[in-house]
């Protein structure tokens, strides 16, 4: 069984897949490289906010430990020792006070200090200066951890405490001490600074990536220092059975800079870390992969919902084109089905100026020369059985009529006297000789003789033609105008043959201006494609009553006229006369009003005539 598919549906097989496929390739390796390029944004955001928080961080720490150092090698920490020492009390409150207003602009510069301290060798608080302004000596009963740390660390070192969860005007505080020593190499006290971590867990609460990404600060044993759901210390590896977490751990306490995919509470994520090199901490932002295969999706589903509107663009695009660009085939497909049954009055109209149109107006051209040629098929079968019936009936017809002229002549010689005797027979007579020029016409009709050409001007021809019908142009008031292009090249042509052709155009054009009008010659010489001459054109343009609508297609048939005494044998005659000679004649009516005849005849005659002239001896021969 041969399934049949229309021209829209192999247009829709072959484009759909050349379109879709690609996009469905494209689309394919746009989803990956999009998930990838997601992946990249979605790390650089984290590597770029990780560097950010880092960089703060350092700061703080290091501008911290500078402040410490700065502090404890201050002039005046050791005038206050001496003048504590030798009990110079004045001396001693001066250099209290000025060490005090000292850690108040240290504590103004920085707001993350929540107070600066300085205790003396037994631990005991010496000055106190407090970032609302206060300051004062506070007795402490014993010495503090962070004290005691200090004054065991070499000169240089600084001693950190862990985050305190007891809390100084709700906020949790690190402590920074760094014992002072004198020239003398003498301990002299512990300068203490105490941090307010909240501001190091604000850095870490607000950072943010994508909707559920956060950040986290590890110290250097691997505890969770800073988290914005947990308080410190409360979060532990050890909580988490999942061992991708202590790899986290480790890789982020070994100082390096990274990234690393691990699971949280059943939930995978990727965290890129940074160390934080004074305190030998590490943060980490993390983002759960969930986020980014939501981003691949929200992709796939674009790209998806692209493919799709394509695909029905591209449905109604080859459907609107096949229609459109199938009309014209289809009309094409109904005028030759008209055609073949025999109708040839059919005219498609062109509605563009492409291939289609132009195979339209091919067509249209075709189903023209089509009628033309049958018309003048038709017309040729008429005048072949015309011209035989005329050649026996024109023999039989002239015979009579020799006769009764014989008898008519002689009863007017015997009755010259009777009157009503010489009337009627001259009637006879007139009708007898009018009847003998029909049938010398017919018989030139049937016998129409070849064509003996010779060169010829056709534009001397013309206006000899003219000057036999003057003196009636201008009795009938019509006004004989030319327009006759110079330079035409002589044409081989009987001369008589085409004077009678130009005769019969000008009696006609002249039969249609009763009331007088203009009758206009005009000649041009037509060239073909490669410019060389090709045909001369001969226009005769009346503005007279014209030639009806209906009348257009029989103007060439034998016989026909609308004079009341015309033969109808001048127009097919004058037809036959043109075509022997290897020409056309067209007769058409003219856009607002009279007519015009156009003839044309090849320039280059002679081989025309050489090989009429062989193919008629060849007929004779044979």
């Amino acid at each position: 069984m041969t399934v049949r598919l229309s021209i829209s549906s192999k247009l829709l097989l072959l484009i759909l897949p050349l379109i879709c496929l690609p996009i469905a390739i494209t689309g394919y390796f746009s989803i990956h490289a999009a998930v990838d390029r997601v992946n990249r944004l979605v790390r650089h955001e984290q590597e770029a906010k990780v560097g950010v928080a880092a960089d703060k961080l350092n700061d703080i720490f290091t501008k911290l430990r500078i402040d410490l150092e700065t502090i404890t090698r201050l002039p005046v920490i050791e005038d206050h020792y001496i003048a504590r020492s030798f009990r110079l009390r004045a001396e001693t409150e001066f250099n209290g006070e000025t060490i005090t207003r000292l850690f108040s602009d240290f504590l103004q510069r920085t707001p993350a200090y929540r107070r600066i301290r300085y205790l003396d060798e037994t631990g005991r608080e010496l000055i106190v200066a407090n970032a609302a302004g206060e300051s004062g000596v506070t007795a402490q009963a014993g010495p503090q951890a962070y004290f005691s740390a200090a004054r065991r660390l070499p000169p240089e070192a600084v001693y950190v405490s862990d985050v305190e969860n007891r809390r100084e005007r709700g906020r949790p505080v690190m402590y920074w001490s760094k014992a002072v020593f004198s020239a003398m190499h003498d301990f002299t006290g512990v300068v203490v600074i105490d941090l307010d971590f909240d501001s190091i867990l604000q850095i870490i609460k607000k950072i943010h990536v994508g909707e559920r990404g956060y950040a986290f600060l590890v110290d250097q044993s691997g505890r969770i220092v800073a988290h914005p759901r947990f308080a410190p210390y409360a979060l532990t590896t050890e909580n988490d059975a999942d061992p991708s977490l202590n790899a986290l751990v480790d890789q982020m306490t070994s100082g390096k800079t990274g990234w690393e995919r691990y699971f949280f509470k059943g939930e995978e994520k990727i965290a890129v870390f940074a160390p934080i090199a004074p305190m030998g901490w590490s943060i980490a932002v993390t983002t759960p992969t969930s986020e980014f295969r939501k981003e691949a999706r929200a992709i796939q589903t674009r790209v998806l919902q692209v493919v799709a509107l394509t695909l029905v663009f591209a449905i109604l695009g080859v459907s609107l084109l096949s229609y459109f660009m199938l009309r014209p085939v289809r009309n094409l497909v109904a005028a030759t089905r008209k055609i073949a049954t025999g109708d040839l009055n059919q005219e498609i109209p062109v509605s563009s100026s492409d291939e289609l149109g132009e195979l339209t107006r091919s067509f249209n051209r075709m189903v023209k020369n089509l009628s033309r040629i049958q018309n003048e098929l038709v017309r040729s079968e008429k005048l072949i059985s015309l011209g035989r019936l005329s050649a026996g009936m024109a023999h039989e017809i002239r015979n009579p009529l020799n006769a009764m002229k014989g008898a008519v002549v002689l009863i007017q010689r015997k009755r010259a006297d009777d009157s009503l005797v010489q009337e009627y027979t001259q009637l006879v007579s007139e009708e007898i000789d009018r009847l003998n020029l029909f049938v010398t016409d017919f018989l030139y009709f049937a016998r129409q003789a070849k064509p003996k050409p010779v060169p010829a001007d056709l534009n001397q021809l013309i206006l000899s033609v003219e000057q036999l019908f003057t003196e009636q142009a201008q009795r009938q008031a019509i006004r004989f105008n030319n327009r006759l292009s110079g330079g035409l090249p002589e044409v081989l042509l009987d001369i008589h043959q085409i004077e009678q052709v130009l005769v019969n155009l000008l009696i006609n054009a002249m039969d249609a201006l009763p009331e007088g009008g203009d009758i206009t010659f005009s000649t041009f010489l037509v060239k073909s494609d490669d410019g060389s001459p090709d045909r001369v054109r001969v226009e005769v343009r009346d503005n007279g009553v014209g030639i009806p609508e209906t009348h257009l297609q029989a103007i060439f048939d034998p016989f026909f006229s609308t004079k009341d005494s015309g033969t109808g044998l001048g127009l097919p005659l004058s037809l036959g006369i043109i075509e022997s000679h290897g020409g056309s004649l067209a007769i058409r009516p003219r856009e607002q009003v009279g007519t015009v005849a156009t003839l044309e005849l090849p320039v280059h005659g002679a081989t025309f005539f050489k090989e009429l002239f062989s193919e008629t001896e060849n007929h004779s021969g044979g």
